[in-house]
C-alpha cells in the first residue's frame, strides 16, 4: 500500500530477538527529524525502479528522512527483524532467493555485527564489494572512526558500511550516587567494591545486570578474555581458563551472589517494574550500569521529555582494569548497511547506501552513536543540546569509541546467541559466571570447528 510519498511500505514477517531494535522511533528522534531532514546532503541519483531497502523498525525513521531529503529517489521499504541476535532471517531469505534466482533486496540493514561474515561466504555470497568499481566517494572511508569498519572486511573486500558503534560506557544515576555518598568508580575493582557495599547497605539496588543476552560482550570483551579471538585465517584462540577470563568472572561472582547484579533481562517487561529504570529512574533501584552507547535512547532517554528524568543520568568512560596499561571496552552490536551483489543499478544503490550510513539526515535519527565521524559529531551535539543528561555525553563517548577491544572477533557463528542459549539459562538458575566459562568455551569451539576453523588455546 502506498502512502503520500512515492515509496511503498511493507513488512517482512520475522522473529524479533533483541528488543531494543524493535522499538518504535523515540520522541527525541521525532523531534530531531525536522532538524535532520533540513540538513543538506548530496542528492542521490534517481533510479527508474524503486530501490528495495530492508530495515528493522528502529531504522524506519532514518530511511524516511533520507527519502524526504531526496524526493527523486524511489524506495520500496520493507521492515523485518534486522537479523538481531542470530535470528538468521537474512540468511534464510537470501538462501531462498538464491534458489529461485530473484527477490534479493538492494540494501539490507543488519543489527547483527557478524552478518557480513556469514553472508559474504558460500553459499550466500550476498554483499556487493564496495571498495571496487568507484562505488564510494573518494575519502569516505577515512571519515570512519578507527576500527569501525573492521567487521565489514572479508579478505580485503569491503562488504558493508557501519551505521553505529556500540561501545560500552558506565551509565550512572548521579542523583543516587550523591544520595548514597559514593564516588563514581574508574576501575572494575572499585565498581565491585561499591557493588558489595550496596548489597549490604542498600539491598535491592543494583550496579549492573547479568541476565542480558549480550553480557559476555560487556564484561568478558572488556576484560580481553581470549575466548573468541581469530589470530589468523581460520584459526580461533579459545581459552576460557585465561587469567583475563577468570579474573573478570571472579569479580562478577560475588556481585551475582549477593544480588548487586540483576539476573533479569534489561528489556523484560518486569525489569522496569522491579528496578524502576524508566519512567521513574530517579526513584528506581539502578545505581549504575555498564552498558552500550545505545542505552542512551533505548533505555534512559526514550523521549527525553519526561521531566522526572532530566538531569539524572550521565555516561562515564569505560571502567579500567586496575594494573592494566590500557583501558578496553566491549562492543554490543552496532548496525550494518549491506548492498546486494545482485542489484541491477549498483551506482544508484551505492549512493543511497552511503546516504543512509553517513548523512546527518539519516544518522541524526540513529539510536546509536554513528560510526561515521562527521555524523557522530552532529548526533552527539543534538543529544547534549537536549538538556536531558546530567552531564554531556560527548566526553565519555569520545573516549570509549577508541577503546573497543578488537580481540573479540566477529565470526560466522554468533557469540551472543551462544551465550544466550548455552550460558544464560544457567546463570538465571543461579550458577556462577566462573562455572560457565568452560561451557561457553566448549560451545564456541564446537561452532568454530563445524565451520572449518582450527581451535587453539595458546597463540
Amino acid at each position: 500500500m502506498k502512502d503520500n510519498s512515492t515509496s511503498q511500505r511493507r513488512t517482512l514477517v520475522g522473529r524479533p530477538r533483541r528488543m531494543f531494535n524493535t522499538l518504535a522511533a523515540t520522541g527525541l528522534a521525532v523531534s530531531m527529524a525536522t532538524v535532520g531532514a533540513n540538513m543538506a546532503i548530496a542528492p542521490a541519483q534517481a533510479s527508474v525502479a524503486p530501490i528495495v531497502v530492508w530495515v528493522d523498525a528502529a531504522r524506519v525513521p532514518q530511511v524516511k528522512a533520507y527519502e524526504k531529503a531526496n524526493p527523486s529517489v524511489k524506495i520500496d521499504l520493507v521492515t523485518f527483524d534486522g537479523g538481531d541476535n542470530g535470528s538468521g532471517s537474512i540468511e534464510s531469505k537470501v538462501s531462498l532467493f538464491n534458489r529461485i534466482g530473484h527477490g534479493w533486496p538492494d540494501i539490507v540493514f543488519s543489527g547483527e555485527a557478524n552478518d557480513v561474515q556469514k553472508l559474504g561466504t558460500p553459499p550466500f555470497n550476498f554483499p556487493a564489494v564496495l571498495n571496487q568499481g568507484g562505488l564510494l566517494p573518494n575519502g569516505l572511508l577515512k571519515g570512519y572512526a578507527t576500527g569501525t569498519l573492521a567487521d565489514c572486511y572479508i579478505g580485503g573486500k569491503l562488504e558493508c558500511l557501519r551505521n553505529d558503534v556500540a561501545f560500552d560506557v558506565l551509565w550512572v544515576n548521579v542523583a543516587l550516587m550523591k544520595q548514597f555518598g559514593y564516588t563514581v568508580p574508574t576501575t572494575w575493582q572499585q565498581w565491585q567494591a561499591i557493588g558489595e557495599e550496596v548489597a549490604k547497605s542498600h539491598p535491592g539496588y543494583i550496579v549492573g545486570s547479568i541476565g542480558d543476552d549480550f553480557d559476555d560482550e560487556i564484561y568478558l570483551q572488556a576484560a580481553q578474555c581470549p575466548i573468541n579471538e581469530q589470530i589468523k585465517p581460520y584459526t580461533i584462540l579459545d581459552n576460557p581458563a585465561d587469567p583475563n577470563c577468570t579474573g573478570m568472572a571472579s569479580l562478577l561472582d560475588p556481585l551475582q551472589a549477593d544480588g548487586a547484579l540483576s539476573p533479569s533481562y534489561v528489556f523484560a517487561s518486569t525489569y522496569g517494574k522491579q528496578y524502576g529504570v524508566s519512567p521513574s529512574f530517579p526513584n528506581g533501584h539502578v545505581l549504575m550500569m555498564p552498558g552500550p552507547a545505545w542505552y542512551s535512547g533505548a533505555i534512559f532517554c526514550g523521549t527525553c521529555e519526561l521531566g522526572e528524568l532530566k538531569g539524572t543520568v550521565a555516561a562515564y568512560p569505560p571502567l579500567h582494569w586496575a594494573g592494566s596499561p590500557k583501558t578496553y571496552t566491549g562492543d554490543v552490536g552496532g548496525g550494518l548497511w549491506i548492498m546486494s551483489s545482485h542489484t541491477k543499478d549498483p551506482q544508484a544503490v551505492a549512493k543511497v547506501l552511503v546516504g543512509l550510513a553517513t548523512s546527518t539526515v539519516s544518522q541524526n535519527l540513529s539510536q546509536g552513536y554513528p560510526g561515521y565521524i562527521p555524523a557522530a559529531k552532529s548526533w552527539i551535539s543534538l543529544q547534549d543540546a537536549s538538556g536531558f543528561w546530567a552531564a554531556p555525553l560527548a566526553p565519555a563517548f569520545a573516549t570509549a569509541v577508541s577503546e573497543v577491544w578488537s580481540g573479540w572477533t566477529e565470526t560466522p557463528w554468533d557469540t551472543i546467541g551462544i551465550w544466550t542459549d548455552s550460558v544464560l539459562p544457567n546463570l538465571t538458575a543461579g550458577d556462577s559466571v566462573s562455572s560457565q566459562l568452560p561451557v561457553l568455551g566448549a560451545a564456541i569451539s564446537n561452532y568454530a570447528q563445524s565451520d572449518g576453523f582450527q581451535v587453539v588455546t595458546k597463540p
